[in-house]
């Protein structure tokens, strides 16, 4: 009998890989579970990406790995071999890469009068549901509405922590839970030999919201963490198993197809302009990079796990790690004012994105490097956290108003007197809550310069997928109301970590 599990939990869908691709679908598949009537199988929920209904999904355990237990839907084209494959690349790098990035280890669980000897928060999340200290990984073609490898796009994976509640219909909600630790991984087309190592990038990026999500018990945190540092976190989680800057993310804010960036959108108030939610990502994953490139080696080790650990959920969690790399950053609106005077200049050596020369100088074809676009106008409407860059002409005077700051932005230097200096007038918005109201920053009315304007190359070659969304953002906000919100109460389950 499951005597420890938690009879309350918020449900928050977490990220889902939404890409664009084109490729020939598991051309090397040579035996399909299905095959397999001797296996032991199993039924699953899952839910349809395209109308957010749930539906049952009959499995196959193909393999069985130190630390994860590999499940196949029938017909989906997945081997014995491609799940020995993806076990060992889960035991041998994902999992141990993003338990020392990100989770707590070595602790202790006082429940019931009961000690626990944990060593991470994933045997943690097993510990929640009673499991045998192996993650659940379901390999299926997830519903989602693909056909076409030249237009159309995918859901390459998800993780959903309803999936921690009893097993059956969600009390209260249209969701259902399959009472364990699990990750949902699409089969169609993410598991071709072209597309896999991407794949197992979405692994390390859901495995981080996993684990997120299980340190909230662990730390005692009051509410689940703002979805933007969730996702920062994950997109670093990507980086670390690529060992490369995405060059999807990266691409998109310099070009900025959509316009958007340059009139402030970015990862504060995620979603906030839903049809631009690419936006968030790219931003989101530079501002947590920047971060980590400004610390020195020593602060560089356990930055990531000192924001994943922490007992904040807002904004507090990034301002208390980001001060052990300057003090002065504990300021919220001073490290959001730094970070837009890097994206202005990123070569220098002080405030840029030092020692990253991708994103300093570019791949030398579509992508210069990060580039900002400054606008034209004289006020502008801005969200909390957003910010906009208008050219000066010699100097320009402003006098802050509610939470709209200023500052005035060269190559070399970033000027806070109210007499700005420099190339460029940064407005923005430093409200430091993600449910703030917009609030109107002047501009200079100056032009941009012709230096500014995106070359062609930038502007007309569109950076090919994958791009890494969350399931909110594919689903809609809409089919998600019935669900608690991301920052409601923490779970019932007052587990207390012992260092």
């Amino acid at each position: 009998m499951k005597n420890h599990k938690p009879l309350s939990l918020p449900v928050l869908l977490a990220a889902v890989l939404f890409t664009l691709v084109s490729c020939d679908f598991l051309s090397d598949f040579n035996q399909v579970s299905k095959d397999l009537p001797s296996l032991e199988s199993n039924q699953f929920y899952a839910q349809n990406m395209v109308n957010g209904k749930y539906y049952i999904v009959t499995a196959d355990r193909l393999y069985t790995g130190e630390k994860c237990v590999i499940w196949a839907e029938r017909g989906c084209g997945a081997t014995m071999a491609l799940a020995r494959e993806i076990a060992d690349e889960y035991d041998r790098v994902i999992r141990p890469t993003t338990v020392e990035m990100f989770s707590i280890r070595n602790f202790k669980i006082h429940y019931k009068d009961e000690e626990y000897l944990i060593n991470d928060a994933l045997d943690f999340a097993s510990w929640l549901v009673e499991g045998d200290g192996k993650l659940t990984i379901l390999l299926l073609d997830i519903q989602d509405g693909y056909e076409d490898p030249r237009t159309d796009s995918y859901v390459a994976g998800y993780f959903f922590n309803g999936n921690f509640l009893p097993e059956g219909k969600i009390e209260g909600t249209v969701h259902y839970s399959n009472d364990r630790d699990m990750i949902y991984i699409g089969t169609n087309p993410g598991l071709d030999p072209d597309l896999r190592e991407q794949t197992f990038a979405t692994f390390a990026h859901e495995l981080q919201h996993l684990i997120n999500y299980v340190t909230s018990y662990i730390v005692d945190r009051d509410y689940l963490m703002d979805t933007w540092i969730d996702e920062g976190l994950s997109s670093q989680a990507e980086y670390f198993y690529l060992k490369e800057n995405p060059a999807d993310k990266c691409w998109w804010f310099s070009a900025d197809p959509n316009k958007t960036i340059a009139v402030g959108n970015n990862f504060f108030v995620w979603g906030d302009r839903p049809d631009s939610i690419m936006d968030e990502y790219a931003t989101v994953y530079l501002f947590f990079r920047w971060m980590y490139l400004q610390a020195n080696t020593a602060l560089k080790q356990n930055f990531f796990y000192n924001i994943a650990t922490s007992n904040q959920s807002d904004y507090l969690a990034v301002t208390e790690a980001a001060a052990r790399i300057n003090p002065a950053w504990s300021n919220w609106e001073t490290l959001l004012r730094t970070w837009f005077a890097a994206n202005y200049a990123p070569k220098n050596a002080v405030f840029g994105y030092r020692g990253d020369n991708y994103l300093q100088n570019g791949n030398g074809k579509n992508f210069p490097g990060i580039k900002v676009s400054p606008i034209s106008g004289s006020s502008i409407a801005l969200y909390p956290g957003e910010g906009v860059y208008s050219v000066i002409n010699n100097s320009f005077s402003a006098s802050s108003a509610g939470n709209i700051r200023y500052a005035g932005i060269s190559s070399s230097a970033i000027d806070t007197f109210s007499s700005y200096t420099g190339n460029v007038l940064l407005t923005f918005n430093a409200n430091d809550s993600i449910r703030g109201r917009r609030e109107t920053g002047i501009l200079t009315g100056v032009a941009p310069r012709a230096s500014d304007a995106r070359s062609a190359a930038e502007t007309q070659t569109r950076q090919p997928g994958p791009y890494v969304l969350d399931a909110r953002d594919v689903l809609g906000r809409d089919r998600l109301a019935d669900l608690p919100e991301a920052a409601g109460k923490s779970p019932a389950l007052k587990a207390k970590a012992v260092k």
